[in-house]
């Protein structure tokens, strides 16, 4: 059992990136935790990368995160009721065959699955849903940046969609859609159920940073730090002319998940998107700073262009 004294928090795909990052802060402020994985083997890794959380969460295993039944069990079985849900499980891999069934479908259908649960078995004792978005709901994934643009605010939604997506056989597109289409499921079960909890939703831009997670080996890296980083390391990338990112903002993981766990218990939050952003993250700057902070990769990493950090034509 878990020994937090403070709220009960649900956590799903606690053995992800940022979900990491979001148990070791909940644990650390007293919350009574039960965490979602795959597997039991997925909950043994865990502890094994983190020993000292034995006995400060609960493990809960849900294989099929698309359908409600798991999460029907989940909250009727627990022995104290839900006050928070944070939802962060969702595929997060741009190496599928199938887009549609293996980015789009699990995303939203994983996100609807754990609302209607929610709704059904929880009660007024849940007082709010966080759900782990992306600031590709919210920018244009077909936006010309290399031309003086507006704004974006969290009023904004990426037009992008399926059809695009499966027709350009891109799968970051898919990824895009796939988090456009559950964030708009997550609003739109909202204003149609009108439940008894408030929904918010944390929007960060490109996610970087230490990864806590548990990690075996090269294959175990994230995404975001892949493409972003690990790929001007591995050889992935031998010149730096030609690498183009999906967007050019990045947010470190730790104030990802900081925002996530703020936003249990702000009453500003409530029934709000918040766009996370920090700072520039191209190409050039990512090899610059690898090879002026680590000069022993300087042998692996392309230089480019070092004055040029914004990529062609900006």
């Amino acid at each position: 059992m878990p020994n937090g004294q403070g709220p009960h928090v649900l956590l799903t795909g606690a053995n992800g990136f940022v979900a990491s990052h979001i148990l070791w802060i909940l644990i650390d402020r007293g919350y009574n935790v039960t965490a979602t994985v795959r597997s039991q083997e997925k909950a043994e890794d865990i502890i094994k990368t983190h020993p000292d959380w034995l006995g400060k969460v609960e493990f809960a295993i849900v294989a099929d995160f698309t359908s409600a039944k798991p999460f029907d069990h989940l909250f009727d079985d627990s022995k104290t009721p839900f006050n928070y849900v944070i939802h962060t499980a969702s595929p997060v891999t741009f190496s599928v065959k199938d887009i549609q069934k293996e980015i789009i479908e699990p995303a939203e259908m994983g996100t609807t699955a754990i609302l209607i649960a929610a709704e059904n078995h929880c009660g007024a004792a849940l007082k709010r849903f966080v759900l782990l978005g992306s600031a590709v709901s919210v920018l244009d994934s077909f936006e010309d940046i290399s031309k003086p643009g507006k704004p974006y605010t969290e009023k904004n939604w990426n037009p992008v969609t399926a059809k695009q997506a499966i027709e350009h056989k891109d799968n970051v597109l898919g990824y895009n859609v796939s988090k456009t289409r559950a964030e708009r499921a997550a609003w739109n079960f909202m204003k149609e159920k009108s439940p008894t909890f408030d929904l918010v939703v944390i929007n960060p831009d490109i996610i970087t940073g230490p990864m806590t997670h548990p990690i075996s080996g090269p294959k175990s890296i994230n995404e975001t730090n892949q493409f972003a980083i690990a790929n001007f390391i591995d050889g992935t990338h031998k010149e730096i002319e030609g690498v183009r990112f999906p967007f050019y903002h990045f947010v470190d993981v730790r104030d990802v998940a900081r925002s996530h766990v703020d936003a249990l218990e702000n009453s500003a939050a409530a029934n709000q998107r918040i766009l996370l952003i920090s700072g520039l993250i191209t190409p050039q700057l990512v090899a610059n700073y690898l090879r002026k902070n680590f000069p022993e990769l300087r042998s692996r990493v392309p230089e480019g262009n070092p004055a040029q950090l914004l990529p062609p034509g900006w």
